[in-house]
Formats: structure tokens, C-alpha cells, sequence
């Protein structure tokens, strides 16, 4: 619940920011640059960026994994020798199928991990939550009388994935996730890390663009033994950050019989726009994204 000062301020979402109407100085240029500090006027962080955590069961993927590296498409895997002889039985005899997609060498990969998975269903709960593909527009500078930044909800779900590198931290977009498989998405993953790793970077403006993505994932798990962390969303960052955390197989009481089961489990950190995204609404839609990731067999309906 925002404090009273905030309220006063802020308003529902506050898209109009009458906070830059405030006589207090510093709030007007705090807010402007999304400081996570006290900006005045009864106003705190956490009335700013709204945070949440909790932990997904990746029992359910964990299982399904397997299956899905045995089938991996052969234009993502490494080249290998053609055979000598052509099959005896061929299924473009009569006419042939489409080309498969252009991928790049450093794009090809044998094994699948959790991530693209996770980032697919993520972009199916985005696609449920058209706030969660919404970006802010700020007003012009200089700012015209009476302008107010607006907001976009974008067709697809456009994620940014926080990439640590040699030469610094990058934030490239996979464009409209939505629209890809998990198998894509992990080639594009594969793609962007070896771009991120030449001195200079080799990202270019295709895999950065301006308008950036409207939700950054960060895979801090991968990189040590934490469980959880605290993201700070950034300014241009989308409306919501979340940090993934390194999963762990621990024993859920609360299954079972009673007597409690083994069970694969992640914590997710989330940090949200609350101008934009209230704390229920990020709830419900982390909730949406569990419903993907703890049962990941509802994608076969329209594919992973």
C-alpha cells in the first residue's frame, strides 16, 4: 500500500508523473533517472519499484529435458559428414520441404539447457499479460506544455538478456521470443554469448537496438551457488527485471503423503515499474509463468 504522500503524488500508475510537479528538487530529478534512493515527500524505493520473489518446481522440465535433447533439429546441431549414401527412402522425393532457417556456426549447440525453455514460456505468460509487453515513452526534450509520457504495448514479447562479458554488461534483445521456438531461442543464446565474448564486444546495433526489450531476464544462478538476489531495474530497462537463481533439488514437505518428495526448485527475484505494474498484477502473472514452467507438456499444443 503506497503512503499517503504517494498517493497524493503518484495517482493510479502514475503515467501522467505529476511526482515532476513536486517542489522538492531532487525528487523531480531522482525520479527522472529511476535512483533507488529516498526521493522525499514520504516517497521510498519501494513505492517506485515494486519487488517479489518465490521459487518455481523445474521437477516436471527436468524430466522433459532428455526427450527434448534427443530431438534437437539438425540445423542447430555442429555440421557432420554427409553419409555416403543418399537414404533409400527420401521424404522430398516428391517435392522439397522449406529450407530450414540461416544459422550461424556459432549458433549451433548439442545440448538444451533450462534456460531458452524458461524464456519461451516466460514469452506465452507475456503474451497473457499484454503489461508486460508495455514500454514507456518519455516526453520530449525539451518537454512541451502539459506532455506526459505514454505508453506502448508492443504485439510481441520482446525480452533482454543480461549478458556479463569481457568488455562489460550488455543487455541484447531477443525480438518477439513469442514467435520462436525453444530450440531458436537457445541458438540466438548461443549466438549473442560468443558476440559478447569478442574484444571489442561484436554486438552491433541489430542485437542492441534503442528501444531495447520490456523485460530483462538475469541468469545470475548460472554464474555461482545463489539461490536469490535483488534486481535493480534500470532506466530504459522495460516495466519488470527478474534474476534467475541456481536451482537446487530439496525436499518439499508440503507434497507427497505427507511424508514430503524430492523436488528440482528455483528462486526468481522480481523487480517491476510500479507506475506501471502493481504488486498483484506481478504476482498473477509470475503465477502464469508457473503454470507454464511447472507444466511444461501444455506447450505441445502449439509447440516448444
Amino acid at each position: 500500500m503506497l503512503s499517503r504522500p504517494a498517493r497524493r503524488l503518484l495517482g493510479r500508475r502514475a503515467l501522467a508523473l505529476r511526482l515532476f510537479h513536486t517542489t522538492h528538487p531532487s525528487a523531480r530529478k531522482v525520479l527522472q533517472r529511476f535512483k533507488l534512493a529516498d526521493i522525499g515527500e514520504g516517497i521510498t524505493e519501494c513505492e517506485v519499484i515494486k519487488c517479489y520473489s518465490t521459487s518455481l518446481d523445474l521437477t516436471s522440465l527436468h524430466a522433459l529435458l532428455p526427450l527434448l535433447n534427443s530431438h534437437i533439429p539438425s540445423h542447430y546441431r555442429p555440421p557432420t559428414p554427409a553419409p555416403p549414401y543418399p537414404p533409400a527412402v527420401s521424404p522430398s522425393a516428391l517435392y522439397p520441404p522449406p529450407p530450414p532457417p540461416t544459422v550461424p556456426g556459432s549458433g549451433h549447440y548439442t545440448k538444451l539447457t533450462y534456460l531458452p525453455i524458461l524464456l519461451k514460456t516466460l514469452s506465452k505468460a507475456m503474451l497473457e499479460w499484454p503489461l508486460f509487453r508495455a514500454s514507456i515513452t518519455p516526453s520530449p526534450t525539451p518537454p512541451a506544455p502539459n506532455a506526459k509520457p505514454t505508453l506502448t504495448i508492443r504485439p510481441h514479447a520482446d525480452i533482454c538478456i543480461a549478458l556479463s562479458t569481457p568488455t562489460g554488461l550488455y543487455t541484447p534483445v531477443l525480438k518477439a521470443a513469442d514467435t520462436h521456438s525453444a530450440y531458436a531461442l537457445a541458438s540466438q543464446l548461443k549466438h549473442l554469448a560468443h558476440l559478447g565474448r569478442q574484444v571489442p564486444s561484436a554486438l552491433t546495433p541489430a542485437e542492441l537496438p534503442r528501444r531495447g526489450g520490456t523485460l530483462t531476464v538475469s541468469n545470475v544462478g548460472a554464474l555461482g551457488a545463489g539461490e536469490a538476489a535483488m534486481p535493480v531495474l534500470v532506466p530504459g530497462g522495460g516495466v519488470a527485471i527478474v534474476a534467475l537463481g541456481r536451482a537446487r533439488w530439496v525436499w518439499d514437505v508440503d507434497r507427497g503423503d505427507g511424508s514430503g518428495e524430492r523436488r528440482l526448485k528455483m528462486g526468481v527475484s522480481w523487480a517491476a515499474d510500479h507506475r506501471v505494474v502493481e504488486g498483484a498484477e506481478l504476482a498473477a502473472f509470475v503465477e502464469t509463468w508457473r503454470g507454464y514452467v511447472e507444466h511444461p507438456e501444455r506447450m505441445i499444443a502449439d509447440g516448444v
